[in-house]
């Protein structure tokens, strides 16, 4: 389906949100519609955010250009395996826009862009994808139009960290991500969203330093049984933060070192 018939259908939104609520007893709706904006957040910027960041392009991005074909698949994270809802994409007009100077061009592109404008395409694209699902998640669990619009900001910061990594341009990703994302007026905009590094010492490896994304939303989870809040959450403070993500960094160095023989 494209994401526009999913937006505009009664009954693929109820699907979805009973499908978050069924890993937790007793999910309120407004934690439901955190975690589907969370979930199809990521399965939006996985498909775009590494098109952007490793070889400057912004397909069309407007929700009838944009087909899923769901599915659900195993997920590691922190050590832990769960099944999570993912999603084939494809992008259905061949219109591209890309980077200026694109060296050889790209099949299909229909413009050439300097990086401002390129970032200024991509926010807009993003905003225009997500306003429609907003919309229908905000009338139907009243959950606020603004956490909502954060947890989109997070999903896309965090891919944008991640594809850095990848494809060995950290920075500049770092830079456009806070270009798109904190632009005023934007509903994507909010004061919390950043980035920011830790450093840990180790008697072997030395001085490890780590980029992480400090959310500027809340996917609500501390609400349900046994659920806490997540260490870069907007409502954790600095502090706690950094010392909860340093013993995370401790543990992998622990988990990752080389056995002796």
């Amino acid at each position: 389906m494209t994401a526009a018939s999913l937006f505009a259908s009664d009954a693929a939104i109820e699907e979805y949100l009973r499908y978050e609520g069924s890993f937790h007893a007793n999910m309120d709706r407004k934690t439901c519609a955190a975690a589907m904006m969370a979930d199809y957040g990521y399965i939006f910027s996985t498909a775009v955010v590494p098109l952007f960041v490793g070889f400057g392009i912004v397909p069309d991005l407007s929700p009838r250009q944009f087909a899923l074909h769901f599915h659900v698949t195993p997920i590691e994270h922190d050590g832990h395996v769960h099944e999570a809802r993912r999603a084939h994409v494809r992008f259905l007009s061949p219109d591209i826009q890309t980077v200026r100077g694109t060296d050889p061009p790209c099949p299909g592109e229909t413009g050439n862009l300097d990086d401002d404008a390129l970032c200024d395409l991509f926010r807009h694209s993003v905003e225009g994808h997500f306003h429609p699902l907003v919309g229908q998640l905000h009338a139907r669990t009243n959950l606020a139009r603004n956490a909502l619009w954060r947890l989109v900001a997070d999903a896309v910061a965090a891919t944008f960290l991640d594809a850095g990594r990848r494809f060995g341009r950290i920075e500049e990703a770092k830079a456009a991500a806070m270009t798109i994302l904190k632009q005023p007026g934007s509903p994507l905009c909010n004061r919390q969203l950043h980035y920011f590094d830790l450093t840990l010492s180790d008697e072997d490896c030395g001085e490890i330093s780590h980029t992480f994304r400090a959310r500027g939303g809340c996917c609500r989870h501390y609400t349900v049984d046994d659920g806490a809040v997540c260490p870069t959450c907007v409502l954790n403070t600095p502090e706690r933060r950094d010392a909860e993500l340093r013993m995370a960094m401790r543990q992998h160095v622990l988990r990752t070192r080389p056995t002796s023989s």
